[in-house]
């Protein structure tokens, strides 16, 4: 079985990189190469005569160089690049996108390799792929070992399998920028801030529990993907294992990979020895068809000859400062403020009664007050006269209407959970907004808190991370509901307020 190192999905320093580089050219553990920048096209401290370069150097010490593609083309000088690439005669090509899949079969290339981004998971999919040229795949990370073996024994000849076997696991990418974001930077204006972290951008819950992993315009996994312990299980279904660099123990991860494919070393033993060189714990759901974020662990049971799984999820970080917020019980009755308690016990029964059988539920799960329960059964035309009024108010300089013109003629609803409001809207052909009635299903629903909604207003939050969070929530119409999120996280709305 070989090993190979997959392509830096990090932005590093010119030097560091062709430091790395020569190492991993000395290095005996790899077979493998894959080079390039396959995240974004604006890191340009490596050009692509620089990676011409470097895997000039890959192939002189003997291992097998690969040049990939980037996986999100966004413009000609990205194309011009792919091109570049598709028609170099002396590497083989990694495809990471269907418009390269389509570049090399119009050059009549037959020894290109299926990239993971390809998101091949039926064999019909892979046979499309080889009839164009491929003789290799890359397994998407998510994908089974179970899945795997029956997609390979489903095809009409073997086909070289790849499987990505250590690294944080890419997850997605998009057009926006996450860390351009979270420095309140352009994605055309980022600065470049991708190399002050050269393993990506870590995200923790509130709870202190490592969640994601900012790349860019990609998010990775928290936690390690880490087949170390897996290997035994692995090698029926795969002929590569693929290690993705990260700045730290890289080729030392390599070496003990090796050492357990040349039985020198246990794999219980390797994932054990290879933990203190890993950024965060390990992980490895994804190939027992579980969450991807859990560790599953695999004991031969002696008596019987069959395998015991046990699963770990990952554990939040003690919490020093303070005690966790208790949330009220749904079940228990509503406090009711002192005006109730002052009616007869008859009376005060009855709304203590209809107020805990008919409350909704905000968006953490709780109650809304008394007061939200009463103000929902009240005519909604006040305060939705009071919304439209504030956005009719707004310059055009904040609040522009052209690209709000997708708008004109839909029904919008927003809904403040702990207040009670539902405020219908809509956009007329003049640029105004008007309530219009709430006896129509609304084509997007907007709903969050009133301390979000307050917060979004004061520019306290943005309306991306109030989206991701799930403190906003949006139903309904998809395209509808990007706009107005992409129009609120765009609205200076300070300059309202200080009007």
């Amino acid at each position: 079985m070989k090993l190979s190192l997959g392509p830096l999905l990090y932005y590093w320093p010119r030097q560091q990189v062709f430091n790395f580089y020569e190492e991993a050219a000395a290095s005996d553990a790899v077979d493998i190469v894959y080079l390039g920048e396959t995240v974004c096209s604006r890191r340009h401290e490596l050009r692509i005569d620089d990676w011409f370069d470097i895997a000039a150097q890959i192939k002189a010490s003997g291992k097998e160089a690969i040049l990939s593609t980037q996986t999100l083309i966004e413009s000609e000088s990205d194309l011009k690049t792919l091109r570049r690439i598709a028609e170099n005669p002396d590497f083989r090509v990694e495809a990471n996108d269907m418009g390269a899949v389509r570049l090399l079969a119009a050059a009549g290339r037959r020894d290109w390799i299926a990239g993971p981004t390809l998101n091949v998971f039926n064999p019909a999919t892979l046979n499309l792929l080889t009839a164009d040229g491929a003789n290799r795949w890359v397994a998407p990370p998510e994908m089974s070992g179970s899945n795997i073996a029956n997609l390979r024994s489903a095809l009409p000849s073997p086909l070289e399998t790849e499987i990505f076997a250590y690294g944080r696991l890419p997850l997605a990418y998009s057009a926006r920028c996450f860390t351009a974001r979270h420095y309140s930077l352009q994605k055309d204006a980022c600065e470049f801030r991708c190399i002050q972290d050269c393993d990506g951008m870590l995200l923790r819950t509130r709870e202190g529990e490592a969640f994601l992993t900012l790349n860019g315009i990609q998010t990775q996994s928290a936690r390690v993907y880490n087949l170390l312990g897996d290997i035994p299980r692995i090698k029926e279904n795969a002929e590569i294992l693929r290690i993705s660099p990260t700045s730290q123990h890289t080729l030392k991860i390599a070496d003990i990979f090796r050492t357990v494919l040349n039985g020198q070393i246990a794999p219980e033993i390797a994932l054990e020895t290879s933990q203190p060189l890993m950024p965060e714990a390990p992980c490895n759901g994804f190939w027992y068809g579980q969450a991807g974020h859990e560790h599953v662990t695999t004991k031969a049971s002696h008596e019987t000859g069959r395998q015991d799984e046990q699963r770990s999820s990952p554990q939040p970080l003690p919490q020093t400062e303070k005690a966790p917020e208790e949330k009220p019980d749904p079940a228990s009755p509503l406090p009711l403020p002192l005006p109730f308690c002052l009616l007869p016990p008859g009376l005060r029964n009855r709304v203590e009664s209809f107020l805990h059988n008919t409350r909704p539920r905000t968006s953490d799960g709780s109650a809304p007050t008394p007061f939200a329960l009463l103000s929902a059964r009240l005519p909604q035309m006040p305060p939705t006269l009071a919304l439209t009024t504030a956005l009719n108010l707004a310059p055009r300089a904040m609040l522009p209407r052209e690209p709000l013109a997708p708008l004109t003629g839909r029904h919008l609803r927003l809904c403040v959970l702990d207040a009670g409001l539902r405020l219908d809207f809509m956009l007329s052909l003049d640029g105004r907004f008007y309530p219009c009635r709430a006896n129509t299903p609304p084509e997007i629903t907007i709903s969050a808190a009133l301390r979000d909604f307050a917060a979004l207003a004061l520019g306290k939050e943005d309306a991306d991370t109030l989206f991701f969070a799930r403190r906003l929530i949006m139903e309904g119409d998809t395209s509808l509901g990007l706009l107005v999120k992409n129009t609120l996280s765009t609205t200076n709305w300070n300059a309202f307020l200080r009007r």
